[in-house]
């Protein structure tokens, strides 16, 4: 039989120790500590060949999210599948916005999912906004099934709900607090992501016409046509679509309060007011 340290540091696998240690972490049910204690236990043949067959996947660069259907986000571990985006870093900014322009979390708001894809963003708020309730809208049923997996596991169940709709005619009106992260690569840049992200993650969940503008225009002129007063809108935005995002806004007469920038210092999420 073969001892974790073998499988780790064996050099026939071309995938790196830290990917690898996250697999077999994954395949023995050990968290990444308890691992590292474990370094000259035997590894059973089932086990091994469970974590042989999650190599050869992600040499095909199979995202390691899809191989343990997991994927850390905000404060909590998310379930993922290939029928949904897998929650990046950049998009707990937009949570992160929310909380500095509403610090009270004890205060009630309705908040609304545009594109809600896992639950990542929703879920995140609610578990923060503890006497608020929520919407996910998202037009894929099987996205929507695995939402629902993860207000299952994550949240009072109660005070959330997910819609299989267009959010491009839902009305918006009844909601304080509206946040999104459409798809917004444009389809000419297919080609120059990642082929992870491009064999793997969902098209429709990516990409978008009009050089990645699509999805804003119909979301904000839907929000425009069922205007709200004073409903906050926060938008994650791909690279270089601030300026184009922000003219949209204005031209729908929103106020643009604020744009922030992630950590790579990209304008990244856009705070807007309706007037």
């Amino acid at each position: 039989m073969t001892t974790i340290d073998e499988i780790l540091y064996s050099t026939k696998n071309s995938i790196s120790v830290s990917e690898k240690k996250l697999l077999l972490s994954y395949v023995l049910g050990l968290s990444n500590e308890e691992l590292n204690l474990a370094n000259n236990k035997k590894v059973g043949e089932k086990d091994l060949k469970n974590f042989e067959q999650l190599i050869n996947r992600r040499k095909n660069s199979e995202p390691i999210a899809y191989l343990t259907n997991i994927k850390s986000f905000w404060k909590n571990d998310f379930y993922v599948d290939q029928s949904v985006l897998i929650p990046r870093s950049d998009s707990e900014l937009l949570i992160e916005s929310v909380i500095e322009y509403f610090p009270d979390l004890k205060k009630t708001y309705n908040f609304l999912d545009l594109g809600s894809g896992s639950g990542c963003l929703i879920i995140s708020l609610l578990n923060e906004y503890l006497l608020s309730s929520g919407t996910g809208v998202e037009i894929d049923k099987k996205a929507i099934k695995v939402s629902e997996k993860n207000k299952e596991i994550l949240l009072n169940k109660d005070r959330l709900k997910f819609l299989e709709r267009d959010f491009s005619n839902f009305d918006t009106s009844s909601f304080d607090i509206v946040i999104s992260n459409p798809p917004y690569i444009p389809f000419e840049e297919k080609n120059n992501i990642m082929a992870d992200v491009r064999n793997f993650e969902p098209t429709r969940a990516l990409f978008a016409d009009e050089k990645g503008l699509y999805f804003y225009r119909n979301m904000i002129k839907n929000l425009a046509n069922k205007m709200k007063s004073k409903q906050y809108l926060f938008l994650e935005v791909g690279i270089n679509q601030h300026d184009g995002v922000v003219k949209i806004l204005k031209n729908n007469n929103f106020k643009v309060v604020s744009i922030k920038n992630d950590i790579s210092n990209i304008p990244r999420c856009i705070i807007a007011e309706s007037n």
